[in-house]
């Protein structure tokens, strides 16, 4: 049987010994014995229309999926760490998520590049040569004071996350951590960082009408 010609709503039923490839079909829940192959279908239009609503779903979800990545595509990321695998890793993870991302591989790349280039976020290891993480999370920050930043490190005794958070990181991350965890944390850092924004430019707004009004 041709690939295209299989029906969708066609269930293999192992107890009918009546012929192979013989089954049922959960079309409409009705359970009638049929082959699956859809140029044989008794019930033509109710095919029709599911597969329609099927594909309809489908194109849906797809498009909901590039609308996700294209609003994440206009966040351009630093990720920032000495360990080329890592960064890697790191990279594909947020690219993959529709983020744009840069690499540096210690402190002072990654400042040079953030004074010549505009970050919406920042991810840099703490244990690095030329400048750490943490010296490097203050300098950017003393540069861009909302910038939302995310400090990891494998030596977490040495360098407890308070130090990180009293730096101004925003969040705080462990070697090795788990690819959903990095993503979910990462993401909610994201959020937060919106939301602010947005609180940010509506007092913004407020205090530019009240001033007007004023003025008036």
């Amino acid at each position: 049987m041709a690939l295209e010609r299989q029906c969708s709503f066609h269930r293999s039923c192992e107890t009918l010994n009546v012929g192979r490839g013989i089954g049922y079909c959960d079309l409409d829940g009705d359970q009638v014995v049929c082959e699956g192959d859809i140029q044989f279908c008794e019930k033509t239009d109710l095919l029709r229309n599911q597969l329609s609503k099927q594909k309809e779903k489908e194109v849906g979800n797809n498009e909901g999926k590039e609308d996700q990545k294209k609003e994440l595509s206009k966040y351009q990321i630093l990720v920032v760490d000495d360990e080329e695998p890592m960064r890697k890793l790191i990279f594909k993870l947020l690219s993959n998520q529709g983020y744009r991302c840069i690499e540096a591989n210690n402190g002072i790349e990654a400042l040079n590049k953030a004074i010549q280039n505009k970050f919406d976020a920042v991810i840099t290891d703490i244990v690095m040569p030329e400048m750490d993480g943490i010296n490097l999370t203050k300098k950017l920050l003393s540069l861009y004071p909302n910038l939302p930043i995310m400090v990891m490190t494998g030596f977490s005794q040495e360098h407890p996350t308070e130090s990180a958070l009293s730096a101004g990181a925003r969040d705080f991350i462990g070697k090795p951590f788990s690819i959903d965890e990095f993503i979910l944390r990462f993401n909610k850092m994201m959020r937060d960082h919106e939301m602010l924004c947005q609180i940010e430019a509506e007092h913004h707004e407020r205090f530019l009408h009240l001033k007007g009004n004023s003025r008036k």
